[in-house]
Order: C-alpha cells, then structure tokens, then sequence
C-alpha cells in the first residue's frame, strides 16, 4: 500500500515536471479538462431538471393519494363521487386541505374533426393544495366550485398548443 503512494506521488511529481517544461501543452490539456466538466455538468443539469426530477409541488413530500377500489367491479380505481369527496374532507381530521381531481374523457367539437381527449376535472383547491402557478392566466379557485358557479376551463401548454 506504502509502494503504491510512493510510486503515484512520484508520478504526479514527474507529470508536473513535464507540464511546466511544455506550456502550450499544458494549456490546452487544462481547457480540454475545464470543458468537459463543464459540457458534462451542464448537460447532467439539464437531463436531471427535464428527465429526473417530476413536477415540483409545494410541500410534495406531504402530499398524498387516496383512492378506493371496487373488488366486486374489477376496478382498483374507483372516482370518489362529490358527496364522498364531502364527507372525506369534513370527517378527516388529520389532512390539513383536500384538492380533488380525477381523469375522464371529453370530445371536443368546434375545431374541425370532433375527437376525444383525457381530461381532468378538478376543485377548486386543487391547485392551490399542489402549489401551482399559471403560465398565463389564472387557475381554479374556490369561487369556481358548486352548481352555480360558471364554467372554467384550464389548458395545459401541450395541449393549448396542439390547438393550433
């Protein structure tokens, strides 16, 4: 192990002695090396801001999903009807708020071929609950819950761009 140090201090020793002897060499072997730390830190950046990392929610690690199944349907994900949705947010004590949403299919007309597309339904403090922010606009609130409160419709970017 003691040879190993002796032999890789030496090494280094002589490596240095080569570099300072050879300036312009050791020039370009420092900026080849500070590039490719840096094309590779900013491309780990990026891949792990992109790829990585999912959707930053205020307090996510607080977050959490309820869903009930039905056995006897065959369906391991069955939407909580409104009334349920009442009744869990009034009676449950230890969840500071409730932001429910579910998936369903729309179709859309009006824009040339009528087509179905997944859409979420949500209440109205579901994005306040998730932490989210619009690009452009403004999102859900509670105002927007209830029978008499008018309709809102909120689009993701993708899908606002699609539109064309």
């Amino acid at each position: 192990m003691a040879e190993n140090i002796v032999t890789f201090v030496q090494d280094l020793r002589t490596a240095s002695r080569s570099l300072t002897r050879a300036k312009g060499l050791t020039v370009t072997v420092i900026l080849t090396l500070a590039l490719g730390i840096g094309a590779n830190a900013a491309m780990f950046s990026l891949v792990r801001a992109v790829l990585l990392r999912p959707l930053v929610n205020r307090d996510e690690d607080k977050l959490i999903y309820i869903r009930q199944s039905a056995p006897g349907m065959g369906v391991d994900n069955v939407t909580f009807s409104m009334p349920e949705i009442g009744d869990l947010s009034t009676r449950v004590k230890t969840l500071s708020s409730f932001g429910d949403f579910s998936v369903i299919p729309f179709t859309i007309v009006g824009l040339g071929e009528p087509r179905t597309v997944q859409a979420g339904v949500a209440g109205g403090s579901y994005f306040q609950v998730m932490g989210l922010r619009p690009v452009l606009g403004r999102l859900l609130d509670k105002h927007d819950d209830g029978p008499k409160a008018a309709g809102a419709v909120v689009l993701t970017y993708r899908f606002w761009d699609s539109l064309g």
